[in-house]
């Protein structure tokens, strides 16, 4: 008879496992904080106190990741799927890191205010930052259901995140397309630094997913 899922988890895990899906709420507000700031890029601001508030999600989120992690490594949590759970905080990390990025790059690269005219109101830039979101949300309902849901229903929100990450990309790629055909419109280090930040944002989505890949591996080690 094979082993159920849940039984990978230890009753002391539960409070580990619990942080776990705190830190990813963390790197989700970051994300949230760059939607925000993105915005106000758009509207000619890109506020500072927003910016700031990205860095120290950001800085936030690395220390709750090295704090995890120790006690992961050194600890007797999850026995032989610990490895698994290290490389999920590695994934779920890109999250704050590439949404650092891209509110970076926006605060310190001159790109001119006709170039982001152009890809906010030209292009599906914004759909495709909602379409991000998605993803994040989708994922963290997978995190929410890890010890709840049986396997079979925890694999139906699983490829919901996958549906999602693929609708990210099939946006993103009307928007890159948008942008290239546009090229001689457009400054060309603005085009090459948009497509910079488009490919940058799309690691965001692909974080939530492969996240998600390493819950299947889990479920697979759920069962003999």
């Amino acid at each position: 008879m094979g082993l159920s899922f849940t039984s990978l988890f230890r009753k002391g895990e539960d409070k580990l496992l619990e942080q776990i899906l705190q830190y990813y709420l963390v790197l989700e507000s970051c994300y949230d904080n760059l939607q925000k700031y993105l915005i106000e890029i758009k509207e000619g601001k890109g506020l500072d106190e927003t910016y700031k508030l990205i860095s120290d999600q950001e800085k936030k989120a690395d220390e709750m990741h090295e704090k995890l992690a120790e006690n992961i490594a050194s600890g007797s949590f999850f026995s032989y799927i610990r490895d698994d759970f290290l490389q999920l905080l590695e994934k779920m990390d890109y999250v704050a890191d590439y949404s650092k990025d891209v509110a970076k790059i926006f605060k310190e690269y001159n790109i001119e205010p006709a170039s982001i005219q152009y890809v906010f109101e030209k292009t599906q830039f914004l759909d495709f930052t909602a379409s991000i979101k998605e993803t994040l949300v989708s994922f963290e309902d997978v995190l929410r259901s890890v010890k709840k849901t049986p396997p079979r229903d925890l694999l139906v929100k699983i490829k919901k995140v996958e549906a999602n990450e693929e609708m990210a990309d099939y946006i993103k790629d009307k928007v890159q397309i948008s942008i290239h055909n546009n090229c001689k419109e457009l400054p060309v280090l603005d085009v090459i630094t948009l497509r910079d930040i488009v490919n940058l944002l799309d690691n965001v989505a692909d974080s939530a997913e492969d996240s998600s890949d390493i819950i299947i591996q889990l479920i697979a080690k759920g069962y003999k």
